[in-house]
């Protein structure tokens, strides 16, 4: 090969740009799929955490509509509200059913019992229901090398009785 054969032929090499895009693409598509995967792992953390949060809360107001005496811990209706309200924060329901979230048990939701205090010259009694829940991935916490997520959530209402 001669030496303007050589030439002509790198020229014609650096003005071909057939197969420039797969290259381009081949570099930037791990880096959109992973910021893809992580939004989408993000939107179902929050969609999880608005559940938990909706959950407790609705918990702590059905025990806070439930006749009990102060202190609730001495009431015979108490053990039986107590775990109406677990059913109800994990599974939506009062009667129980499958978990609103893969992963939530009754066993997740704490209800603390009942504290009687004096507002206003009335007792009062303030219940609290919290919850810590493990965050079920799509496993990208684990590609990525980063811990498993765990979900907390608290709710304290007035107990209103009725």
């Amino acid at each position: 090969m001669t030496k303007k054969t050589g030439l002509l032929l790198r020229t014609r090499i650096r003005r071909d740009r057939r197969g420039s895009v797969i290259v381009e693409a081949a570099m930037v598509l791990p880096m959109v799929m992973v910021l893809l995967c992580g939004l989408v792992e993000m939107g179902r953390a929050l969609q999880h955490q608005h559940t938990l949060t909706e959950s407790v809360r609705e918990a702590a107001r059905y025990l806070a509509r439930v006749p009990l005496a102060c202190p609730a811990g001495g009431d015979p209706n108490w053990a039986t509200a107590r775990s109406n309200a677990q059913h109800l924060a994990a599974t939506g329901r009062v009667s129980g059913g499958q978990p609103l979230v893969t992963g939530w048990t009754d066993a997740s939701f704490t209800i603390a019992d009942p504290v009687c205090e004096t507002w206003s010259g009335r007792a009062v009694q303030l219940i609290t229901v919290s919850a810590n829940v493990p965050y079920g991935d799509l496993g990208l916490l684990q590609v990525l090398g980063l811990d498993a997520v765990r979900l907390g959530a608290s709710h304290q209402q007035v107990h209103i009785g009725e």
